[in-house]
């Protein structure tokens, strides 16, 4: 290693003592109690169970044995990510899919540390630098185990491709068809992978590379083909075409970065600012126009669906780091500056003493996959339904329902839940919020679904309403939910504990 890629004391005649692999453990270790942070995403209970489903039966459901009001043939365009997720949780339990999440985001940055040494990136601390920052901008979707996960991979992978055949190396286009093949059955973000191809391929024919184009329209072609090696062919491409769009008001991930609060517009600013000081270290006469054109357009995409801040983040990183850090490299080389014995000395204690707390977070981040208590109904309101004699049909609120799938199948079956257009329609989801939120027509769905319980959020001002219709009594009143029964049912009361819980919940629960 150069002297530009060791720390500044470790020079003057003190160089033995190995200060900068000291720092870069203990910055890794931080790296990994961030990563290995994890909580469960409303839908992973879904997730697990449709995968152990499939692994069971050896087969891919299209007819929904979960729900009793759903209303459309299942496409489960993310079964095989399920599959993966449930074979990790069978494996290892809750920790199963913490590790899991933790090689993902592991594999997304190794990636980008390979990009960054072949952009000609030297320095390591320069390199850790854009780790943390893709940890820190990937950090709202990768703070959960979600399909999303894949796509972040896969999507490295397509950037890691693009920079090696912009190099020249034309072999790595043909990893793409393969690449799509498995990312069409993974998750539905190969459509943002695709717009990325074509984009660039564009880009490419604008500037006069006419041959560097061929080679990249023909992969993507051969890459939009391969996505139809799916169990749906053709039915994925017309299941996308109808549901994919950007406007989902009822989904808080798929609002504008402006309206989901200043921390993700923090995370917006930090990868624009990124790609606009990438553009301009790197000069008129370096820029690549494709990379240009694809950060502008994530850019302006990511700004109206925040769920896209992701995608973002990594192609700034990816496509524009290496101008930033290479300016880095230059200013470091000018400013070294010789230390003391005793200083060094006392950074690599605290540093070593840093390295030890981290690894115990992680110990118990990788064990404790937990659940937002606070957005979670009781362990109690679980327990009391599960005890119920009578009644199948629970009207639930649409971020339980997966949760309760876990819980009370098979012999409870829920209204809805996060799979949303994979097994509802419109009418059915628009239904429910017009029944939660107390809307024009929503007060009949109870009756309407012929429903045995409903189990909502005490807040919800169709909970309000229900205290004071006849028809339906309270069976439990949580801190956190409300069951109500229909008239005629004879169920088995039980108290609700309004006690604090002592101990965090950890995944599955209840």
């Amino acid at each position: 290693m150069s002297a530009s890629n060791c720390l500044p004391f470790a020079r003057g005649g003190h160089s033995a003592f190995p200060t900068a692999p000291i720092l870069r453990v203990t910055v890794w270790c931080a790296f990994l109690v961030v990563i290995s942070f994890t909580s469960a995403d409303p839908d992973l209970w879904g997730h697990v169970r449709f995968g152990l489903d499939i692994l069971r039966d050896a087969n891919i459901h299209q007819v929904d044995a979960y729900s009793f009001a759903s209303d459309r043939v299942w496409v489960n365009h993310e079964w095989g990510a399920e599959v993966i997720t449930a074979s990790a949780f069978a494996i290892g339990g809750s920790a199963g899919l913490v590790a899991l999440k933790m090689l993902i985001v592991g594999a997304t940055l190794l990636l980008l540390n390979a990009v960054l040494r072949r952009e000609g990136v030297d320095s390591p601390f320069a390199r850790d630098g854009a780790a943390a920052a893709a940890i820190v901008i990937t950090l709202s979707q990768a703070h959960h185990v979600r399909p999303q996960l894949f796509s972040l991979l896969l999507f490295a992978i397509l950037l890691s491709c693009l920079m090696a055949a912009r190099r020249g190396s034309q072999r790595s286009l043909w990893i793409l068809p393969p690449l799509f093949a498995a990312w069409a059955n993974l998750h539905g973000g190969w459509i943002v992978g695709g717009g990325v191809l074509a984009l660039w391929t564009c880009a490419l024919l604008v500037t006069g590379e006419r041959q560097r184009a061929f080679w990249c329209g023909a992969a993507g072609a051969a890459s939009l083909i391969a996505t139809l090696a799916t169990p749906y062919g053709f039915g994925l491409w017309r299941f996308l075409q109808e549901t994919i769009g950007f406007s989902r008001p009822e989904i808080l991930e798929w609002q504008p970065v402006y309206a989901m609060g200043w921390e993700f517009l923090a995370l917006w600013l930090l990868a624009f600012m990124t790609m606009g000081l990438g553009i301009a270290l790197a000069g008129r006469e370096n820029i690549r126009l494709e990379r240009v054109i694809v950060c502008v357009a994530l850019a302006a995409a990511s700004f109206k669906v925040a769920r896209l801040l992701a995608f973002f983040g990594l192609a700034s990183l990816f496509l524009l780091g290496a101008p930033i850090a290479h300016a880095y490299q230059r200013r470091r080389a000018t400013h070294q500056r010789n230390r003391g014995r005793v200083l060094r000395f006392g950074f690599a204690a605290v540093a070593c003493a840093l390295g030890v707390f981290a690894v115990v977070a992680i110990r118990t981040n990788v064990w404790d996959l937990r659940l937002d208590a606070a957005s979670m109904p009781e362990p109690e309101a679980v327990a009391f339904l599960k005890d119920q004699p009578a009644g199948t049909r629970v009207l639930v609120w649409f971020n339980w329902g997966e949760y309760a799938i876990w819980h009370l199948s098979p012999r409870m079956r829920v209204s809805i839940d996060g799979r949303r257009e994979t097994v509802y329609s419109d009418k059915v989801q628009s239904r429910h919020f017009d029944f939660y939120f107390d809307r024009r027509g929503g007060a009949t769905l109870p009756h309407d679904l012929a429903a045995d319980y409903v189990w909502i959020p005490r807040i919800l001002p169709a909970a309000r309403r229900l205290r004071t219709d006849g028809d339906w009594t309270i069976l439990y009143d949580g801190k956190q939910s409300v069951i109500f029964g229909r008239a005629g049912l004879l169920p088995i009361r039980r108290v609700a504990s309004v006690a604090a819980a002592t101990t965090p919940r950890i995944f599955p629960g209840p």
